[in-house]
């Protein structure tokens, strides 16, 4: 979990932000165009010079990495289905290295946003710091807005595991057919909400008979039932309340039960006024209570403590992430001192996990809160990368 536009990239931001960016642009130029398949959209949005690159990620207290090609940044609109199975189309954030061939393909899982606008493809700091590491240091970088974020209308469907893997899965199998994309398999990596949707989206390849190169997961809640509801439930985090509304508003619609089910009636009304219309992150903070069980009916909270049954305990319960055996390697990387998701569950997945078979291990960063741990985990992730890809950077071949 993580809100969009919080503390972790308030450097980036500024900078990205209100025409702040006109002193840093350097060499940047126009991102090269690329041909779009049958109903792919492909929009060249900005290209980052390495210097530029460098800076945006310096302010942003990313240390430790160094920018080795310039970025370009696309978005991406792509044929989809919802949870009913209609049409409908997606979209996400497409980033290639400039001047070199990319050496594999990496689709970045982005964490929790309270606003749709708020999303990779609009270069929002979380999608654009991605891009920067990973397409900066050769890597071709996708990065789905997921279903209700981005061109997508609400409700986005916060945690279901199903839904949330098809966004990331057509996504790489849209941007596959456009040219410059490698064909290679895919990596993923994902932050809080993003550590999640990389985890299921794994689990849907492998499903499915394709293959996965390796998932790192940073900060990634897995156990809903048993650990991270009730977690949040206690309300250590500021941002507590938010998460609950997104889970309760995003599975009662996916499973057809009415809010005023979970909901108390004064929330079953406000939830979906905040998160249905234009309300930024912090709107919708101050909107909702810091003690986030005043939400709730008692009957769910009684639940939730083990004392009855809920429809939305179940639907928690089949959502969650450690009852499967991955193939490709897992690493779940946390903080200690993260109060939004605690370090018990990357712990607890990675148990369960390699207890069926897989290569699972969970990595404690260190004395890093929730938004720290990602700026902690990046460049043990890129150095884990290097493991998994033997391949190196090749010149670009011209093209006739």
């Amino acid at each position: 979990m993580r809100l969009s536009g919080r503390a972790l990239f308030i450097g980036l931001a500024a900078l990205v932000t209100a025409g702040g960016a006109t002193a840093y642009l350097l060499t940047d130029r126009s991102p090269r165009l690329l041909r779009s398949a049958d109903a792919i959209e492909v929009t060249p949005l900005k290209t980052y010079g390495r210097v530029h690159a460098q800076i945006l990620l310096w302010l942003a207290d990313v240390r430790g990495i160094d920018i080795a090609n310039p970025v370009d940044c696309y978005r991406i609109v792509y044929p989809s289905r919802d949870g009913k199975g209609r049409a409908i189309r997606l979209s996400g954030l497409l980033a290639l290295p400039r001047g070199v061939e990319p050496r594999a393909l990496v689709s970045y899982q982005h964490g929790t946003s309270s606003d749709p606008r708020a999303a990779p493809s609009n270069l929002d700091t979380e999608g654009l710091a991605a891009a920067l590491v990973f397409a900066g240091n050769g890597y071709a970088v996708l990065a789905p807005d997921y279903i209700g974020l981005g061109v997508s209308k609400p409700p986005h469907p916060y945690f279901v595991a199903e839904d949330t893997a098809r966004a990331v899965v057509d996504l790489i199998a849209a941007a596959r057919r456009v040219p410059g994309v490698p064909q290679s398999v895919p990596i993923l990596i994902g932050f809080s909400e993003g550590g999640y949707a990389s985890l299921a989206a794994q689990r849907a390849l492998e499903e499915s008979g394709q293959s996965v190169r390796g998932t790192a997961a940073i900060a990634g809640a897995f156990n809903l039932r048993k650990i991270s509801i009730p977690w949040t439930l206690e309300g250590r985090s500021p941002q507590a309340s938010t998460y609950l509304a997104l889970w309760v508003r995003g599975y009662a619609l996916r499973y057809g039960h009415p809010l005023h089910s979970a909901f108390t009636a004064h929330y079953a009304t406000l939830v979906p006024e905040l998160l249905d219309t234009p309300h930024t992150t912090d709107q919708v903070l101050a909107a909702l209570p810091t003690d986030p069980r005043r939400m709730f009916r008692a009957d769910l909270l009684a639940a939730v403590d083990g004392k009855g049954s809920h429809w939305l305990v179940d639907a928690l319960a089949a959502n969650e992430m450690g009852d499967w055996a991955p193939r490709a390697p897992i690493r779940l990387y946390f903080g200690d001192d993260d109060v939004d998701v605690p370090p018990a569950d990357s712990k607890a997945t990675a148990t369960q996990l390699s207890a069926r078979g897989g290569d699972v291990r969970a990595i404690d960063v260190g004395p890093a809160d929730h938004f720290q741990s990602i700026v902690l985990a990046a460049p043990q992730i890129l150095d884990w990368l290097k493991t998994l890809t033997s391949a190196t950077i090749l010149p670009l071949r011209r093209r006739g």
